[in-house]
């Protein structure tokens, strides 16, 4: 039995890519959702707002498996009366995952829990999934959100899987000769979450980074992998190192 899937921020460039791939393999039961109309979907479709909480427990009850990519964007962090930040809209969803039985939330965080790094050193420090060094408020709540999927899996059992993107444009070229160090590129995006979802063995909190091989064996990417490699059995095609850090170095 193929397993149910609630995808949300599903109208989003890496959401896309995901469910259209997704729909092509039959991978998964899929529901869409965002709060923006998605076009061209073969699965169900749902426009919602992460922050309704009896809308999100209503639609988790029928699920296995959240895939939470939304992002409540907002200049304000608070300061507006009443307004909810995506922190908080993170911790109410994943509370209403928990009562609707969703049995593992698979997290779209990013590489700038760690942004810190990037500006101690050139080249930048190595980042770990245990790192948390946020280079602005969008990597501290990703980060809260990470801590708070920690208590779902001590107290409650639930099993959690934090992706902390490097760099998604949607295509397999960079843009620049940082992004050879931390692009994921869509073919191996769709593998490393698919594994996330389809993982089932020890292992119930990992926090790992996204990013396509990029290394030449004696240059590494900042961002490490191994916790997808080593645990969810993640294989890489892409390697922007290889492929395009030549492009890069040879601009005059």
């Amino acid at each position: 039995m193929k397993q149910r899937v609630l995808m949300t921020g599903a109208a989003g460039t890496v959401g896309t890519a995901l469910w259209k791939a997704w729909e092509e393999q039959g991978s998964y039961t899929l529901t869409l959702m965002d709060i923006n109309p998605i076009a061209e979907a073969s699965s169900r479709v749902v426009q919602a707002d992460i922050r309704d909480y009896a809308a999100m427990q209503e639609l988790c009850r029928d699920h296995d498996v959240l895939v939470h990519l939304a992002y409540i964007r907002q200049d304000s962090l608070g300061k507006v009366s009443g307004e909810v930040s995506d922190i908080g809209a993170s911790m109410t969803l994943f509370e209403a995952a928990r009562e609707g039985g969703i049995q593992k939330i698979v997290y779209a965080s990013t590489n700038h829990v760690s942004g810190w790094n990037e500006r101690l050193d050139s080249p930048p420090r190595f980042s770990t999934g245990d790192q948390f060094r946020p280079d602005g408020w969008y990597g501290a709540m990703k980060g809260m959100a990470e801590i708070a999927g920690r208590y779902l899996v001590d107290a409650h059992g639930l099993r959690f899987i934090s992706i902390r993107i490097g760099s998604f444009n949607g295509t397999s070229e960079p843009s620049g000769i940082r992004h050879c160090s931390t692009l994921l590129t869509p073919r191996d995006c769709v593998q490393l979450f698919s594994l996330a979802v389809d993982y089932a063995g020890a292992v119930k909190y990992l926090i790992t980074y996204g990013r396509s091989a990029n290394t030449d064996g004696y240059q590494q990417s900042y961002l490490d992998i191994s916790g997808a490699v080593e645990v969810l059995g993640y294989q890489p095609q892409d390697n922007l190192v290889k492929t395009h850090l030549h492009k890069f170095l040879s601009e005059p």
